[in-house]
């Protein structure tokens, strides 16, 4: 790998990791000159991890030929969180396999435990999930829905007891009970579809960098 390309994947695994952590704010533009500056590189590289990111939709371009970090709204945030209850419910359909899920993270029903933690161990499900699937689409489907999804995880605390929330839905969906499991998706979706609005917000007071 040329050393560019290798500089650009760098860029990109670390500008992805930001947005994903929340510490970027949605809505805000991201300069090539001032990122390259930051990682010590051309712009030349954080040009293509930006137009990587394009296509992940974890950034959008802007006239011009600027970049942002996408905005969120309820409207956003609804539809996104809808459009991982869709891919779910087709990998609850065709999955097999359920015992290879595994045991749910104990993490999950501490009460310490901050949404970094459940936000990980959502994404560590869902992925689960989706490898049980036949389909090798799907996990594709679904680990791109959750990165997009990565920010509103950490806001998410609201919905109260969420991680204790999650383990139960791993320890229902390990069971290999397809009707309780496709139940027991629904809730969980249900819940933040219900307060896409406050999830939203929350995530749009993230750190910006």
């Amino acid at each position: 790998m040329a050393p560019d390309a290798y500089t650009a994947a760098r860029v990109h695994r670390e500008i992805k990791q930001l947005i994903m952590a929340g510490k970027v704010q949605p809505g805000l533009p991201l300069v090539a000159q001032t990122l390259a500056e930051r990682f010590g590189t051309s712009i030349s590289p954080v040009r293509d991890a930006l137009n990587r990111l394009v296509g992940e939709r974890l950034v959008d371009m802007q006239g011009g030929g600027g970049f942002a970090i996408p905005t969120l709204s309820r409207r956003s945030a609804f539809h996104l969180y809808s459009w991982h209850a869709d891919i779910v419910r087709l990998i609850v359909k065709v999955m097999i396999r359920f015992d290879e899920i595994g045991a749910p993270p104990v993490a999950l029903v501490n009460k310490r435990a901050d949404g970094a933690v459940i936000a990980a161990a959502a994404a560590d499900f869902f992925a689960l999930l989706a490898g049980c699937s036949p389909n090798g689409e799907h996990l594709d489907a679904i680990i791109q829905a959750g990165e997009r999804l990565a920010i509103m995880r950490l806001h998410e605390g609201g919905i109260g007891r969420h991680g204790e929330e999650l383990a139960t839905l791993w320890n229902v969906t390990r069971s290999g009970n397809r009707n309780a499991t496709r139940v027991a998706m629904w809730q969980y979706h249900r819940r933040r579809l219900l307060r896409a609005d406050e999830i939203s917000l929350a995530a749009t007071r993230a750190v910006s960098i």
